[in-house]
């Protein structure tokens, strides 16, 4: 195997601008798959869905996918280029229904917070709000085997008061600064 020493200089230079190549591919992918996972979360759409509304939206506005890709992840805001591709297909939208969307993000914040808890002390400690906004970054104390014991039933979550949404959960029980909802239809 040749090593830098015995390239030519246009042969190091070919190898160096490869390299460039390949790392500019490398952050483009990157930029698109962030972007995907935001607009999956956002509309409730699956990968595929999230990839072709993102392609839609490029081609309709003769935009780079890359580009796009950077104005979505840039802003929590729905840049007007998706938009207008929802608005020209709407069926996308309606993938996955709002009681499926909310019950997904309040998943997350539950897998988030296990996670956490696997890595903190026993003490009391904040843990994210496992409400069905995935905006919300708030945070509830309680102690990790109050949070522990709390996941180990299926169905409950640690919330703000004023955060659980009446029709998909019930508020089983009142704690200090923080809810435990169970998703209608758990046994409680």
């Amino acid at each position: 195997m040749n090593d830098e020493s015995s390239l030519s200089e246009d042969q190091q230079q070919s190898w160096r601008d490869k390299a460039e190549q390949l790392q500019r591919a490398l952050n483009s992918r990157v930029v698109i798959e962030q972007a995907k996972g935001m607009l999956r979360e956002r509309f409730g759409l699956d990968t595929r869905g999230a990839f072709e509304l993102m392609r839609s939206a490029a081609r309709g506005h003769g935009m780079n996918l890359h580009l796009l890709a950077g104005v979505v992840t840039s802003s929590f805001e729905t840049p007007k280029q998706i938009v207008w591709a929802l608005a020209r297909q709407p069926e996308m939208f309606t993938s996955m229904s709002r009681d499926d969307r909310v019950l997904q993000t309040e998943e997350f914040f539950r897998q988030l917070n296990d996670v956490m808890a696997e890595q903190q002390a026993n003490n009391g400690a904040a843990f994210f709000c496992e409400c069905g906004n995935p905006y919300c970054n708030v945070k509830v104390k309680l102690s990790r085997e109050d949070l522990m014991t709390l996941h180990s039933q299926g169905g409950f979550s640690a919330m703000l008061p004023g955060h659980q949404i009446p029709e998909l959960e019930t508020v089983v029980l009142e704690h200090d600064g923080y809810v435990i909802t169970a998703a209608n239809g758990t046994s409680h």
